[in-house]
């Protein structure tokens, strides 16, 4: 199986939508109940890959999930900060190695721009992606019980850190994607 990790584009916002769209209906991945439109997720595209990586993997030319770094707190102190996003469609090869592959990339592409930590918030109940993260070297920094109700019951969020650099002197300012992906190759 041929796999490719790209920069993800406008003509991706279906794609998204799609797969978000699934995990709103049919799980308790996200604490989201309805999926926004088509072109808003094109103006999401748009908007995060000012500043953060928003990346599509691509399993024998056919898109199977999508990861993208946010701005997790809005002070200015926060800067530094990410939180990480990764879905993969429904129907994508399991255990293929799709997920980690694509969050490896988006993990160090945000270490080369200078971020220094990225936060996973997860369902308390999705074993499958607690344990992704771990395997990424993510640890757990909290768990909020019962912060969500959807489907039915009330449901707890683990926020998983990893630390991507030295925490020592003050950092300069994180390179927004727009700027550092002009320098790879």
């Amino acid at each position: 199986m041929n796999r490719l990790i790209r920069t993800a584009t406008e003509a991706d916002a279906t794609f998204v939508h799609d797969v978000y769209g699934y995990y709103v209906d049919h799980s308790d991945a996200t604490f989201s109940t309805e999926n926004p439109d088509v072109e808003s997720y094109r103006e999401k595209i748009r908007r995060t890959l000012e500043t953060y990586p928003f990346l599509i993997c691509e399993a024998d030319g056919a898109p199977c999930g999508f990861a993208y770094g946010a701005q997790i707190r809005p002070h200015e102190a926060y800067r530094w900060d990410v939180e990480a996003t990764l879905y993969l469609a429904p129907d994508a090869p399991r255990r293929a190695g799709h997920g980690s592959a694509l969050y490896r990339a988006l993990l160090d592409a945000l270490g080369q721009q200078g971020f220094k930590t990225v936060y996973g918030v997860i369902t308390d109940c999705n074993e499958p992606s607690l344990a992704l993260h771990r395997a990424m070297g993510f640890s757990q920094a909290g768990h909020f019980r019962n912060m969500g109700f959807k489907r039915g019951r009330w449901l707890g969020v683990i926020w998983m850190q990893l630390n991507l650099g030295d925490f020592s002197g003050a950092p300069e300012d994180p390179i927004p994607y727009r700027v550092w992906r002009q320098t790879q190759p």
